[in-house]
């Protein structure tokens, strides 16, 4: 039986400047991590963006959560500080035994 490995979680929002979307992996005890920038002049990357930009990055959508969720961010400091969006999703290094989901359905 292959054990199953944890999912970690992938994140999408802009950047400090606002010019790219930047999607990564959260690598708990790592000061870096894996980062592939979207350009932002098209609006919000569609999911297959996203998709691919995971690929590059050698991860995959973990198989029971393929949907990518959006949650609202602020700063509890400065209640008139613009809100941040940040996208989520749980994923898994592409090498493990958990396909890739066809993501040309889901938003």
């Amino acid at each position: 039986m292959m054990q199953e490995i944890p999912p970690l979680t992938a994140q999408m929002g802009r950047t400090g400047d606002g010019s790219h979307w930047a999607v990564y992996v959260v690598l708990p005890g790592e000061s870096r991590w894996p980062e592939e920038l979207l350009p932002a002049d098209r609006g919000i990357p569609s999911v297959n963006d996203r998709a691919s930009a995971l690929k590059h990055l050698g991860y995959v959508p973990f198989r029971t959560c393929p949907y990518w969720g959006w949650v609202e961010t602020e700063n509890p400091r400065d209640t008139a500080s613009p809100v941040r969006l940040i996208a989520t999703l749980a994923v898994v290094p592409a090498k493990s035994e958990h396909p890739a989901e066809d993501l040309s359905r889901h938003s």
